[in-house]
């Protein structure tokens, strides 16, 4: 899809992070934003300063684990201006621990936000996008814990694993119907965001979900930042490319996961936190 000025982006998490980076990639091709979080006071700052910028759009307060609101951030897209030309699937978050430790308004937290999220977002846009005569693509933000699976990181792993299986399916399923609406998935690894303030370890530090918690810190710290990621997002949504990487060093180990697979080899982790 080529993406010209006027055309109508749709963001979920859009007031931090990788969400504020496709704002702002966006805006600077001049399109139309409706941008959706979970926090008012962060949206507010965002859409002032979309108005110096010029840039025409709306916000909404939207938990995309609620599908009610998911349904009312289409029908406010669709309303004000029509068409939706890019639907970003990014809103979530992140919760680890044991697997067994994990409590299960944690598991259903998570995969509420980071997969159903999604499916909400699928099930409210792709039907008007097939009836505008606009092009359209979606994107879904997964994570390199979408391919690679971790300790202490089951309900994050699980959500995004199951986000990139459905991003694949969906691909097929609009091939099947001959339909022309692209799909992509992205699988960040480290990203500057704030994806890191809302965890509380407590109990889980024992088990070394703190230790997690440092080395994940760290990295995001150090990670590429999220305007970047949007550059590349929006490239691959102009090739129509359907993996979206931001560390193709990583590369290796998903051929080292493919090899392992196709000869039957148990799964063995890499170390990565140094005792």
């Amino acid at each position: 899809m080529v993406i010209d000025q006027q055309q109508v982006a749709v963001i979920t998490g859009a007031a931090s992070g990788i969400g504020l980076g496709l704002v702002n990639a966006c805006a600077a091709r001049r399109m139309r934003i409706v941008a959706a979080d979970i926090s008012h006071s962060r949206l507010e700052a965002l859409s002032r300063d979309l108005q110096f910028r010029n840039i025409e759009h709306q916000i909404m307060v939207c938990d995309v684990a609620d599908p009610l609101q998911v349904n009312a951030l289409a029908d406010l897209a669709y309303t004000q201006f029509g068409q939706v030309n890019a639907l970003f699937n990014n809103a979530g978050i992140m919760i680890n621990g044991l697997s067994w430790e994990c409590s299960v308004a944690d598991w259903q937290k998570t995969m509420s936000i980071n997969f159903l999220g999604a499916v909400y977002g699928i099930r409210e846009f792709v039907p008007r996008m097939l009836e505008q005569a606009s092009p359209a693509h979606i994107v879904n933000t997964s994570s390199l814990a979408g391919l690679l699976s971790s300790p202490l990181m089951g309900p994050y792993g699980a959500s995004k694993h199951a986000l990139v299986s459905l991003s694949e399916t969906l691909l097929y399923d609009l091939q099947a119907q001959g339909a022309k609406i692209g799909i992509s998935v992205l699988c960040p690894a480290q990203v500057t965001s704030n994806i890191m303030d809302a965890i509380d370890t407590g109990e889980g530090k024992q088990h070394g979900a703190e230790r997690l918690n440092d080395f994940l810190r760290d990295g995001i710290r150090q990670g590429m930042a999220p305007n970047d990621v949007a550059e590349n997002v929006l490239d691959a949504i102009e090739r129509n490319a359907f993996w979206i990487f931001t560390h193709p060093d990583f590369k290796p180990t998903y051929a080292a996961k493919t090899d392992a697979l196709l000869n039957e080899r148990n799964p063995v982790f890499e170390q990565v936190i140094c005792d």
